[in-house]
């Protein structure tokens, strides 16, 4: 069966803040459209106190989704730097949603744990969003260790996807230039806001706490780059991709036939996608979560 996922920072831009013509919701939604993913999970996604206040939520349920949204739920407390005081993810799946479960990564941020199960094609699907913190590596490890037992107790089909803030590590050449003295030197100097973050992401360990404790591997086994420059307040940056810190990691029962990463459609981030191929059956796999 052969399945088209996704994930995609909007940076807030399903809520119209009315701030700035890049990235408008009309702009969003368009994009998601052509996007046609049965299964996409949206980060920052909306600052609206629910769902239902969503203006274009009607135009998504159009496209045939269903629509589950979490809130972030930060913790506020070391967290204040946020250009919205709520943001949420949202799952949209063009597949019957048969369990949806809020989880707590880290103590510091709600993330969620869908089972999607296709009658007809008799499977059944994990599917984990998230959205890690962007600011420490010793929280971003935190919250590995809480997704990786999620992750551990069932044999499901499994698919986490999201903004990880993080990269593969030194393996890869924009990780280890980002690791380099220069740069850690040059980092309290230039956006040292923006570029001390990069520097942070660029350690490696988070991913691989989470392909040392799961079985999971990265759906783009090249490791192209997925954010740009051209965020919120700097918008005069270039939409040049970077560094890889958007991710699609998936159980070894899971086949990648394709990896695409889509044009700029109005946020920093772009969206990810994959097409993927279940070779388990219903009757193969286990079908609870803890």
């Amino acid at each position: 069966m052969e399945l088209r996922v996704g994930s995609w920072n909007v940076e807030g831009r399903l809520s119209d803040s009315g701030v700035t013509n890049r990235g408008k919701p009309s702009q969003i939604v368009a994009a998601i459209k052509k996007l046609d993913a049965d299964i996409l999970v949206l980060l920052e996604a909306h600052s609206e106190d629910s769902i239902d206040n969503l203006t274009c939520r009607k135009q998504l349920n159009d496209m045939g989704y269903y629509l589950k949204s979490v809130n972030y739920q930060d913790d506020m407390t070391s967290r204040k730097d946020t250009y919205a005081k709520q943001l949420s993810l949202i799952l949209l799946s063009k597949l019957p949603i048969d369990k949806f479960e809020i989880i707590r990564l880290g103590d510091f941020r709600n993330a969620f744990v869908a089972i999607i199960h296709n009658d007809k094609a008799n499977w059944s699907l994990r599917v984990i969003g998230l959205h890690l913190d962007d600011r420490l590596e010793s929280t971003r490890l935190k919250q590995i260790a809480d997704l990786s037992n999620v992750i551990n107790q069932s044999s499901l089909p499994t698919v986490v996807m999201g903004d990880f803030n993080a990269m593969h590590g030194d393996d890869l050449w924009p990780a280890k230039f980002l690791n380099s003295k220069f740069i850690h030197k040059l980092s309290g100097v230039i956006l040292p806001k923006i570029s001390k973050k990069a520097v942070g992401m660029a350690s490696g360990d988070t991913l691989h706490m989470l392909q040392a404790r799961t079985n999971l591997r990265d759906a783009d086994m090249q490791h192209k780059p997925t954010t740009t420059p051209k965020m919120r307040g700097l918008e005069w940056m270039p939409s040049i991709r970077l560094i890889q810190i958007d991710h699609i990691f998936l159980s070894s029962n899971i086949q990648v036939e394709q990896f695409q990463i889509a044009p700029d459609a109005g946020a920093d981030h772009r969206a990810i996608t994959a097409i993927l191929q279940l070779s388990d059956t219903l009757d193969d796999i286990a079908t609870s979560v803890q």
